[in-house]
């Protein structure tokens, strides 16, 4: 049965990782459409009006990426609350870089990552 969670584990990690990097690249992405678009309206010398409605849409879509992002976060830390209560405490399904915790130290030490 644990190695059957341990496999179960891999595959929700391996989706949440995929949802994380797409966040990341959708406001990467939008954000260098928020940059461009007026330099573009001023390397062309149009009026500030030009445009406004397209920069405020895609401002808005960055704010939206941001919570977006914020909740994939959330998702992460509550799915590795599950992990701990099933038994898979000592893995670590994903980047070997973590936050440091609440006591300023970075993960313990007794993780292992799942390969």
């Amino acid at each position: 049965m644990h190695a059957k969670r341990i496999e179960l584990a891999k595959s929700v990690a391996s989706c949440l990782f995929a949802a994380e990097r797409a966040i990341d690249v959708a406001a990467s992405r939008t954000a260098e459409l928020n940059a461009i678009m007026p330099m573009a309206r001023l390397d062309g010398g149009m009026s500030a009006m030009i445009g406004q409605d397209a920069f405020e849409a895609s401002t808005h879509a960055l704010i939206c990426l941001a919570e977006a992002r914020q909740r994939i976060v959330d998702t992460h830390r509550h799915l590795k609350e599950a992990s701990d209560e099933i038994g898979l405490r000592a893995l670590n399904f994903g980047d070997s870089i973590k936050p440091p915790t609440k006591a300023g130290l970075q993960s313990p030490e007794h993780l292992r990552v799942a390969s």
